[in-house]
């Protein structure tokens, strides 16, 4: 073995250690590859920053930017808007109509985007069919993920699969190439989640109970302060009844200044104390008006107050869900000044997945968390569409239709269609016309360049141009050839729907763990390669790949919009085990039946 593939295994092994910790953001890593490599000398300066000017990348860059301008002129949301209309009281209409829509609306616009708009679409058909929302989610986030995989545009994965592939010299897949098999994939997710997926679902989602119009969820972790002159001074815990615990509100521990640790157990409250609590909305409004207690992060909320005249406008309490992109990850709650940059503060954190025993204010923000922030309607600065998703507003009137350019929402569905059928019909490649349509877009006024700049999810731009260089140091070095001859000497003998088999139920394990994307670069070149040395086309295997990348509903972290449905959901780690992991076995058996007759 040369000591360049040694070197590029060490490079490997790292990437993978922080892919799974999430010791640094995904994005990150993929720099830090790709700098390795051109450290190492196991790349040139132009190969490792070819990432930067490939076609993949730079298609996904005008995709994500076209994605952003249907968003900015409410088209996504519109599209929301159509479905509630077509949604009744029953379970299972609401369910399909759910996944249907996000399917196709996936297949065309950015994933992410599309869950992070139909979360709060989830939450309205909750409330107007009382199906738990913990029913709807998961199927969302699925659906979106197959209608993704179902066209060569429907994905930054596919992209990447699509450029690598060519550069090993495979055909290029065209846009609707993935649809049959996609199809079949996503009324097979239909049928399951009917049948068995929402009943395991019901036993394992808490319910969310509707309070006027407050949808209530329960697991906020938020801190109040015993403020001088409180009555509670001096008193036990026992004897504050409106401390007292129940169901819905736990006291997690009390941290007293000068004190050696935190506890539970004091003898009495004193002035300054802090307790961390976890409880649910309802229970943070009641804290929030009670004169003896202060939330901590709240202090500086009498400068943002709202005026009379907003006030009647509505109530200003909102959550947020944050996003992929935001600016606000890996910053602790007391180090962004809130009310500065949003005219909002936050009340009360959700995390996503687990609660933990921390401190508030020092929780480090993670994609997947949600604030519940105070803040005033009305304002320029409430609603921050780049940092994260409004997923309810408590009691108020809708504020988001002052951001969109409404009267471009028809010119930018025609835009997209433009590219689609530029793209389909050979006229243009898809990275021409996508960018054709980001110069109408802006032309057009669709979107500004400015707008573009703060809402593009840059990390997926970052992580794709990283990760491109790693797939041409496996061809460069011969590693992609030493795997391919290890498994060659696994599978000789074997037919090829056995090879296929095996590498979508790896996929599929792999992205569990890691970036689909990640995984992507690393099995493409293999499956090229072992294709070769087995005599057959390799299509089916990279076909295999692509949707077995697209398709890990195993783990809450293995996709992106999994993660985003962990919190919001209720769901726990085991929900994701049970549901995905049957509905798992269910593709693998599918594409290992039908990929080897579609695609050969």
């Amino acid at each position: 073995m040369s000591l360049d593939i040694i070197m590029l295994l060490a490079i490997l092994g790292v990437a993978l250690v922080l892919f799974v910790t999430g010791w640094v953001a995904v994005e990150l890593t993929s720099i830090i590859v790709m700098v390795a490599l051109m450290a190492t000398g196991i790349l040139s300066v132009e190969e490792g920053t070819s990432g930067f000017s490939n076609s993949a990348t730079l298609t996904v860059l005008a995709l994500l930017i076209l994605s952003e301008g249907l968003k900015n002129t409410g088209a996504v949301d519109a599209l929301g808007d159509r479905i509630l209309k077509l949604t009744g009281k029953t379970e299972w209409w609401t369910l399909i109509v759910l996944m249907l829509t996000a399917a196709i609306a996936s297949a065309f616009i950015n994933t992410t985007a599309v869950v992070a708009v139909f979360i709060p679409v989830a939450y309205r058909m909750s409330k107007n069919s009382n199906v738990n929302v913990g029913l709807l989610l998961m199927p969302l986030s699925f659906a979106a993920m197959i209608g993704g995989a179902s066209t060569m545009i429907g994905t930054s994965t596919n992209l990447l699969i699509n450029a690598i592939s060519q550069s090993y010299g495979v055909d290029k897949f065209r846009i609707f190439d993935l649809s049959l098999l996609g199809l079949i994939l996503f009324v097979a997710l239909v049928i399951y989640m009917l049948f068995i997926g929402r009943f395991f679902l019901k036993k394992n989602t808490k319910n969310v109970e509707v309070l006027d119009s407050e949808i209530e969820i329960k697991d906020y972790l938020t801190e109040i302060e015993i403020i001088p002159g409180s009555t509670l001074i001096d008193k036990e815990l026992a004897q504050a009844s409106r401390l007292a615990e129940s169901e819905d509100f736990k006291i997690l521990r009390i941290i007293r200044e000068n004190a050696s640790h935190s506890t539970v157990q004091i003898d009495k409250l004193k002035e300054g104390d802090i307790l961390v609590i976890k409880t649910n909305i309802k229970e943070v409004l009641r804290l929030d008006k009670d004169e003896d207690l202060r939330i901590r992060s709240h202090y500086r909320i009498s400068s943002i107050k709202a005026t009379e005249e907003e006030e009647d406008n509505g109530e200003v309490l909102f959550e947020a869900l944050i996003t992929p992109n935001s600016n606000l990850i890996d910053q602790k709650i007391k180090d962004v000044n809130f009310e500065r940059y949003y005219n909002a503060v936050p009340l009360a954190v959700r995390k996503s997945g687990l609660l933990g025993q921390q401190k508030m204010m020092d929780h480090k923000i993670k994609f997947g968390d949600i604030l519940l922030m105070d803040g005033v309607p009305g304002r320029d600065k409430f609603y921050s569409r780049h940092d994260w998703v409004t997923i309810q507003k408590i009691a108020k009137k809708s504020i988001e239709k002052h951001l969109y350019q409404r009267d471009k929402l028809v010119m930018s569905v025609l835009i997209l269609m433009g590219v689609i059928l530029l793209a389909v019909s050979n006229i243009l490649p898809i990275l021409i016309s996508a960018w054709l349509g980001v110069i109408m877009m802006v032309l057009t006024k669709c979107i500004s360049f400015r707008k573009a700049y703060e809402n593009v999810e840059w990390k997926v731009f970052f992580l794709l141009a990283g990760l491109i260089p790693l797939g041409a140091a496996m061809a460069k070095t011969g590693a992609d050839q030493k795997v391919a001859d290890l498994f060659t000497q696994l599978a000789w003998g074997n037919e090829p729907r056995f090879v296929i088999s095996i590498l979508f139920l790896f996929t599929v394990l792999f992205t569990g763990i890691v970036s689909n994307q990640a995984t992507a670069v690393l099995l493409v070149p293999i499956a090229i390669k072992l294709a070769a040395s087995l005599s057959m086309p390799a299509e089916p295997l990279i076909i295999a790949i692509l949707f077995g990348a697209n398709t890990s509903f195993l783990t809450p972290v293995g996709y992106q919009t999994n993660a985003m449905i962990y919190g919001p959901g209720n769901y726990k780690f085991s929900d994701f085990v049970k549901v995905g992991g049957l509905l798992c076995v269910i593709f693998w058996a599918i594409v290992t039946f039908l990929v080897p007759i579609f695609y050969t």
